[in-house]
């Protein structure tokens, strides 16, 4: 008896259990139907919510953006032909390059050894003429006067000589220079006869008697004369100094067979593509930020000029120094423009490629601003904004509108107050 009672409790136990089970499983899965109604009210869109932006009090700039390049301008290479000989002459059996002491983007002052060749320095001074033949004792010429000039400028007089004129002062002023170079003098070397007469001049031997030409004239053989010159292939002249170094495309114990040394006559200049659709926007005088992305490098400057429409592939080229092919769009038409540095380009632009912002207008002062999308016009034209007050309210305030800069308009209240941090409705 006492085990049929037990079965049957234990029978009774796991009825209500299973029973236990089956009403919580038919809860958990009516929780999980929903009818079509209550599917529709689930995806309903939210009650429409309104945005809102602040009023702001700034100064409003309408820039225009462009891409610009750097560019090294007018530049100048010497690229040595022969070698001078001095008081100790050698003849090297090539040209072959022995020193160099500078590098790209580095300052060049004058008389200051930049690269040499067998030996010889290669240098720079001021002129604006380039070195195109050597210059030695008795020459005359322009090129002759921009020397010595150079020389003065450089604290080495030339004397009494003429300006122009290759005489013994210029002689002297050069080999000073070449001693504060530290390098031996290159020299010129003159080879000639002489003959005199009785009174001591010079004589014509063609007019005296054969049978006494002898006596009547005195010939003999003068030694050579040796004097300072400034060869063509050693010195480089450039408008103004210091200078910069573009490039140095040669290493010590390579052999001359071109320039050795690039310096650019003069500081980089920067040429941007505008686009022509905002050509009207852009006039000269105009305030520029330049920002090299590559570097972080930034500088500022003025819209110096706006040239002419430039069509890529149609034989016209920019501005001396800016780009000769692709467009402000994908190598689409530009108007190239010139920007002016407040001061002088750092040497860390150079090549770069850049951002140039232009402000074509600016307000004078702060001014109240609200983005464009807050302004409204009714039937009767008038502007307003929709302010938004602390209680959830709204308010219309009738504006008028001044510039518009990056997204913002200049607002004057209309007889209501409104000042910075209001919340004016821009959407919903």
């Amino acid at each position: 008896m006492g085990s049929r009672t037990v079965r049957r409790r234990r029978t009774v136990v796991g009825v209500a259990t299973a029973a236990g089970l089956l009403s919580v499983g038919g809860l958990a899965g009516s929780g999980l139907v929903r009818s079509p109604s209550q599917a529709a009210a689930d995806t309903r869109p939210p009650p429409p919510s309104v945005i809102t932006a602040p009023v702001v009090r700034q100064v409003l700039r309408s820039t225009v953006v462009l891409r610009g390049t750097f560019a090294n301008g007018r530049t100048v290479s010497a690229q040595p032909t022969s070698v001078a000989g001095t008081a100790a002459p050698s003849r090297p059996a090539q040209l072959v390059v022995t020193g160099v002491f500078t590098r790209a983007g580095r300052r060049v002052e004058a008389a200051r050894t930049l690269v040499e060749y067998s030996g010889r320095p290669v240098f720079a001074l001021p002129g604006a003429v380039p070195a195109y033949r050597d210059l030695v004792f008795g020459e005359q010429g322009g090129d002759v006067g921009q020397l010595q000039k150079a020389l003065t400028s450089l604290g080495y007089g030339t004397g009494g000589d003429d300006r122009g004129v290759f005489g013994p002062g210029t002689e002297q002023a050069v080999r000073a220079l070449y001693r504060h170079l530290g390098r031996p003098v290159p020299v010129s070397r003159d080879d000639g006869t002489t003959g005199d007469d009785e009174s001591g001049g010079r004589g014509d031997v063609a007019a005296a008697a054969p049978d006494d030409a002898g006596a009547a004239t005195a010939q003999h053989r003068v030694p050579p004369a040796e004097h300072a010159m400034v060869p063509a292939s050693e010195v480089v002249f450039v408008p103004s100094l210091p200078a910069r170094v573009v490039s140095v495309p040669v290493q010590v114990g390579d052999p001359v067979k071109g320039p050795v040394i690039t310096l650019a006559r003069g500081g980089p200049t920067l040429t941007g593509q505008l686009d022509p659709a905002q050509a009207g926007l852009v006039t000269a005088g105009m305030k520029v930020s330049v920002l090299a992305e590559a570097t972080g490098a930034q500088a500022r400057g003025t819209v110096e000029s706006v040239g002419a429409l430039v069509t890529p592939g149609d034989g016209k080229d920019g501005p001396e120094g800016s780009p000769d092919s692709g467009g402000a769009e994908g190598g689409g038409a530009y108007r190239p423009l010139v920007v002016k540095p407040d001061k002088a380009w750092s040497a860390t632009f150079a090549g770069q490629d850049v951002r140039i912002t232009v402000t074509a207008a600016a307000t004078a002062k702060e001014v109240l601003a609200v983005p464009e999308a807050a302004i409204t016009a009714g039937a009767d034209t008038r502007t307003a904004v929709t302010v938004v007050t602390d209680t959830g309210g709204r308010r219309t305030v009738r504006v008028t509108t001044g510039v518009s800069a990056d997204g913002l308009v200049q607002i004057t209240p209309v007889g209501a107050r409104l000042g910075p941090g209001a919340r004016v409705v821009v959407g919903t």
